[in-house]
């Protein structure tokens, strides 16, 4: 079990190597308001999940992928430009403030968590609002390692099984990367 999670967050630190490596060749163009949001939510979701899932070895992959998600971000706004919170980010940026406030009102990590999957569905709308005017501005492969460590982490909970909302995060996860990985692959008009 150890192994797929470490496996599992390894493969997000390989994905963030190569995304970081696109960015710097130019491939890949973050929207650095969405990057800033993710390391906000990435860094709440983290926390809660494994508070919420009671186990280091399912936070593996969250931990990787925040730590990872903090380095690629601050390389990025050195090659970056800072660009406005759009409306989305706005949204899911409120939402997850109010998900610390359910945190701390309830005490529930497990509602907290929840909450911030939508928050993460939201901020993924302007790099597919991007990807789909321009399918050029992102590179799949990334997108498809990330899919695939999600995968693991979904083999993870059921192997480690305890509860159906531990699922949330990691099926919610994989579905918005591969989406970016396939928009990026479609054909080109």
């Amino acid at each position: 079990m150890v192994l797929l999670g470490v496996i599992a967050g390894l493969m997000h630190v390989f994905a963030f190597i190569i995304y970081h490596r696109q960015m710097l060749k130019g491939f890949s163009c973050p929207n650095i308001a969405t990057w800033t949001l993710w390391v906000f939510i990435s860094t709440l979701n983290c926390i809660s999940y494994i508070v919420m899932s009671e186990s280091i070895v399912k936070g593996f992959l969250p931990i990787a992928s925040t730590l990872a998600l903090y380095l690629v971000f601050s390389a990025s706004l050195f090659k970056g430009k800072f660009s406005r919170l759009d409306s989305s980010d706005e949204i899911a940026l409120i939402i997850g403030v109010f998900s610390l406030f359910i945190w701390w009102a309830y005490r529930s990590a497990v509602y907290a968590n929840l909450l911030l999957q939508i928050c993460i569905i939201i901020s993924f709308i302007p790099t597919y609002r991007g990807i789909w005017k321009d399918p050029n501005k992102e590179k799949a492969w990334p997108w498809f390692v990330w899919s695939l460590a999600y995968i693991i982490q979904i083999i993870i909970v059921f192997l480690e099984w305890k509860a159906w909302y531990q699922l949330v995060y990691p099926i919610n996860c994989l579905v918005l990367h591969l989406i970016v990985g396939l928009l990026s692959e479609r054909i080109r008009p």
